[in-house]
């Protein structure tokens, strides 16, 4: 069973004097206006979608922060593009019945991809971890990502999972560590490892039908169904999001 949420809170605060010496007693060194922690939801069948037509959910509760950050407004800020002009195109074409509202939070492969990493650093209830399992999947990870540049570490930090990045990390952490593969392996389960696969796999496919858009433009702009226009141009924003290919890398930027 899992502990109670102030039980977590006692044990924080009771810990702090370890995370920051600088703290020895936190009620006499610290200036306390008001304690406030919270459990942050976050859905693994995510985006959500609208249950009623005619309303859509954005920001937190529309589910598309990463399960790593639980950074909704960042996320927010990175869609809201995206999300407005959805909206405006919905309005539109009066496509607002709950199956086209559910196009605009469409499913993203690397958000999918995002919830094996949450998995690894968190330990199921009566799970028998090695104390400095996270610990080590996170220093081997970040040293690796960062050793390879701006281009793999930001968008990263940034809630951003891209085939190139992940492929480029991955195949390095098992060069650098292979004898920790299997302790993941068995930590996240072989059922969750095969499925987050499948999510690479489509943030490849996402990656490629990404790069194929300008074509996929043109004929969306030719279709006389607004309806069939609209769902084609969600679906564009879909493989461009779901790929990361939204992010612009650092040697990208002029």
């Amino acid at each position: 069973q899992r502990p109670s949420l102030s039980t977590l809170m006692d044990d924080y605060w009771n810990l702090l004097p370890e995370y920051q010496p600088s703290i020895q007693d936190p009620e006499k060194d610290l200036d306390v206006k008001r304690v406030l922690f919270a459990y942050f939801p976050t859905y693994r069948d995510s985006p959500l979608k609208p249950e009623w037509s005619r309303l859509l959910a954005v920001g937190d509760a529309s589910g598309i922060q990463s399960p790593l950050s639980f950074g909704g407004f960042g996320a927010l800020c990175r869609h809201l593009g995206r999300i407005s002009g959805a909206v405006s195109e919905a309005l539109e074409y009066g496509c607002l019945h709950k199956d086209d509202l559910a196009e605009i939070n469409a499913y993203t492969p690397n958000l999918s991809a995002a919830w094996m990493f949450q998995k690894a650093m968190s330990v199921r209830p009566g799970q028998d971890v090695d104390p400095k399992f996270v610990n080590r999947l996170l220093a081997t990870n970040f040293y690796l990502m960062d050793g390879m540049g701006l281009d793999t570490i930001k968008p990263f930090l940034q809630d951003v999972i891209r085939l190139d990045g992940l492929a480029g990390s991955l195949s390095r952490a098992f060069i650098a560590d292979p004898a920790f593969m299997p302790q993941i392996i068995s930590h996240v389960g072989i059922p969750t490892l095969v499925e987050w696969m499948g999510h690479v796999g489509m943030i490849g496919w996402y990656t490629f039908l990404h790069n194929l858009s300008p074509l996929f433009k043109s004929y969306a702009d030719s279709l006389k169904d607004d309806r069939a226009r609209f769902q084609l141009h969600r679906k564009m924003e879909a493989w461009k999001f779901g790929s990361g290919s939204d992010y612009v890398l650092p040697s990208q930027e002029k």
